[in-house]
């Protein structure tokens, strides 16, 4: 059992909130959850918060002043006006529970993100299956080059600005809008952008039909109210019956990339719009799947009236975020890197960047997120890590779900084959670091907490690296 989007719309909050000034979050350390919370704070209201652990969101709140419990506490919560929580608690949340007892009103982290951006004149979903949070900081730091002063809201630590959080003074805001349980329905964005459909999230969505058909809708619901959408060309298809509002990028696009090229996994390329170039962008990030991220970054500053000129150099200054393609720093001289990889389309473009970059062995350690989602995709999760010349699996990261013994990291480990075996994370760190050596690089990768592998390693062995995102130096 789920709990759902409350779909109550920003006026409907704005209205039971107005006399409401007590608000907790359920599940507040979130990087998304964290930045609403101080958003909310920002706006007035007394927030309080609770998570079932400590980690680098529920530490931000705190240092903005706002008390945070470790676990669930029923009486403080019900003795909040409000209370705002995300999909991934469970209904049976002592919090939520409590709140819902004391009759007072519930919203769903999507529905209070709607009543938080509804008041910016310009507001920018980024939505897509893949590339969200990174787009999404892109964009960010072009409206900040063009002195615009967006406010933002990021599914990923965003190193130049401290966190998932930008509070701006301009018209702009820039905020993620998550498929997951059609959670992008209950935003109201002026421009939606669909970077790219595929399936996941299999608890939710049957087949694919049914995901295209919820991007469809988002699409289609932003051009009903006068704003404009932005699409990959291929796409197109689907948003036909929206109107005319709705611009594309890529192959065949009304924005397309031009005059590509490659240096050691690291791509250049000229964005143009009806074959006028914009200028040369030379990316910091690497990967050839950021070369549709920044076009559509892209895409989305020209339609909103930023000179090209300042989206060609922000994206070349851009150096990614955290948790994608992140180099933390060298085992035994082997460089390692970690990234928030968990679908095998992700899996995929982040070992054949790895690989693109090292001249000797390429190791993954992968930590699967969620049972529905390995079990839907085990041979394709299990086809991307045979690029990796060895790989370790980690235990499955169930998040919302329980293990109904289905599915296992041993049984996804055998799907690969003899290089692939399926260990605790300080088995599996002991083994690198017996395994390793100068040359050779390391992915880790994994939307939950496979971070903690980087504890494991001996201090002898391993040596952090401060920089944040794949950084060029040129």
């Amino acid at each position: 059992m789920y709990l759902e989007n409350t779909h109550a719309g920003a006026d409907g909050i704005g209205a039971a909130l107005a006399k409401r000034k007590k608000l907790r979050f359920i599940g507040v350390g979130g990087v998304q959850m964290s930045s609403l919370a101080l958003a909310a704070a920002a706006r007035g209201f007394a927030v309080s918060g609770s998570d079932s652990v400590e980690s680098a969101g529920t530490a931000r709140v705190r240092r903005a002043g706002i008390p945070v419990f470790i676990g669930e506490d029923a009486v403080a919560a019900a003795a909040a006006d409000a209370g705002v929580f995300t999909l991934a608690i469970s209904p049976e949340n002592a919090e939520y529970r409590a709140l819902l007892a004391a009759g007072n009103p519930l919203f769903s982290r999507a529905d209070f993100l709607a009543y938080l951006t509804s008041p910016y004149p310009r507001r920018i979903g980024v939505a897509g299956s893949h590339g969200k949070s990174t787009v999404t900081a892109m964009l960010t730091e072009i409206f900040a080059a063009a002195r615009r002063s967006p406010t933002a809201f990021c599914g990923a630590e965003m190193p130049r600005f401290g966190g998932g959080y930008l509070a701006g003074e301009g018209e702009d805001v820039v905020f993620e809008a998550c498929e997951y349980r059609d959670s992008f329905l209950c935003l109201s964005p002026t421009l939606a952008i669909v970077l790219n459909i595929a399936l996941d999230h299999t608890d939710y969505f049957p087949d694919l039909a049914a995901v295209r058909s919820s991007f469809a809708a988002y699409v289609r619901a932003c051009v009903a109210r006068g704003g404009a959408a932005l699409c990959r060309a291929e796409d197109a298809a689907l948003f036909a019956d929206a109107g005319e509002e709705v611009h594309t990028f890529g192959r065949g696009g009304e924005y397309t990339a031009t005059e590509i090229s490659f240096r050691e996994g690291f791509a250049s390329f000229s964005p143009a719009r009806g074959g006028e170039s914009f200028g040369r962008v030379t990316l910091k990030a690497a990967g050839e799947h950021q070369i549709g991220n920044a076009l559509a970054a892209a895409a989305a500053a020209d339609i909103s009236g930023v000179p090209r000129a300042v989206i060609v150099s922000a994206l070349s200054d851009f150096r990614g975020i955290d948790r994608r393609f992140t180099e933390r720093g060298a085992l035994c001289g082997a460089r390692v890197f970690e990234d928030y990889a968990h679908h095998p389309a992700e899996i995929a473009a982040v070992l054949g960047t790895a690989r693109a970059m090292t001249k000797g062995r390429l190791f993954a350690v992968f930590q699967p997120h969620t049972y529905s989602r390995t079990a839907a995709f085990l041979s394709e999760i299990a086809a991307a890590l045979c690029a990796a010349d060895r790989v370790w699996i980690a235990p499955i990261f169930a998040a919302r779900e329980r293990d109904t013994g289905e599915v296992s990291a041993a049984r996804l480990a055998a799907a690969i084959g003899k290089k692939a075996a399926a260990l605790s994370l300080k088995t599996i760190a002991a083994e690198l670091s017996d395994t390793v050596r100068a040359g050779d690089t390391v992915v880790v990768m994994g939307a939950g907490d496979v971070g903690r592998l980087f504890g494991e390693f001996s201090a002898k062995d391993f040596t952090s690296c401060p920089k944040s995102g794949t950084i060029r130096e040129e």
